[in-house]
């Protein structure tokens, strides 16, 4: 019997001494978490319906490993949008999931491709001021760029929630993820004040739950201020971006072609399309009229 106790004793002492750094676990302090979350954070690049970029934001993998979210105005007007992971990994994100210009989410999947871990959103219903949060993103182009900061404010402004934050976020930051000391997503990064001194604005994730929810997985829901009404973006990638090993250049040229054949070219070069807008070909007049 006195055995026994005694390993009660033990196992209550055990529980009392660890017990308190689990509860003291930050993620704004575990380099190793923020590493994971950063895998799924991806710099978006966007293009036109001729193959040339021109928009470059960011997103993160939620609900499950082939959905991204991002921010609204980063893809607006474009035709086709282009997810590059930590490890240069690229994805064609070719189903348009919802939108919601006034809110400014916009939700995509990428069919036929794992993209990565889903991080976790949070409804914030116990966010204070002076909080710790996480930015990730691609400001600048330069990708998932971390940095650390705290909840500054709370606004309800043009019917929706804006969190003000510290965690400092440039142009390129937009649709990036920022998360809690729990490792969750509060918002999207969406603005900041260039005029003033680390004034940054994260739309609540409250309202990308919802969106999702609103799916019905089957087609696209557009709400652009009222439910049902449509989106400028086109849906349908072009074929040239679904088949990546589709263009073809010439050692001296300085445009990518469809049709090997095109304006007689001599010895063409198959190349992956991503990898020659990269390296400065422009599309061929004649094959993306």
């Amino acid at each position: 019997m006195k055995r026994i106790k005694s390993f009660f004793v033990f196992f209550i002492i055990l529980v009392f001494c660890v017990s308190p750094s689990i509860a003291d676990w930050r993620f704004s302090e575990d380099a190793d978490a923020i590493e994971k979350a950063a895998d799924s954070v991806f710099m978006i690049e966007v293009y036109s319906k001729n193959n040339q970029r021109i928009a470059v934001g960011s997103g993160f993998v939620a609900f499950d490993s082939s959905t991204l979210v991002t921010n609204y105005h980063v893809i607006e007007g474009g035709a086709y949008i282009v997810a590059i992971s930590d490890d240069n990994e690229k994805y064609v994100l070719d189903q348009l999931c919802a939108t919601d210009r006034q809110k400014d989410i916009a939700i995509f999947r990428s069919k036929d491709s794992v993209l990565a871990e889903p991080l976790p959103l949070d409804e914030d219903s116990s966010l204070k001021r002076s909080q710790t949060v996480v930015a990730i993103g691609s400001p600048a182009g330069l990708m998932n760029t971390v940095s650390i900061g705290n909840i500054s404010a709370f606004y309800k402004k043009d019917g929706k929630d804006w969190i003000q934050f510290t965690a400092p976020i440039s142009s390129g930051s937009s649709g990036g993820a920022l998360l809690n000391d729990q490792g969750n997503v509060i918002g999207i990064t969406t603005a900041t004040y260039a005029s003033t001194q680390n004034i940054n604005m994260a739309v609540k994730a409250k309202y990308v739950i919802s969106l999702y929810h609103s799916w019905d997985k089957k087609t696209t829901l557009g709400l652009d201020g009222k439910k049902g009404q449509n989106t400028s973006l086109v849906v349908d990638v072009p074929a040239a971006a679904q088949d990546t090993n589709h263009v073809y250049v010439t050692s001296t040229g300085k445009r990518y072609h469809n049709n090997p054949g095109c304006s007689g070219m001599h010895n063409p070069i198959e190349m992956d399309l991503l990898d020659a807008i990269e390296k400065g070909y422009e599309p061929c007049g004649k094959c993306y009229k």
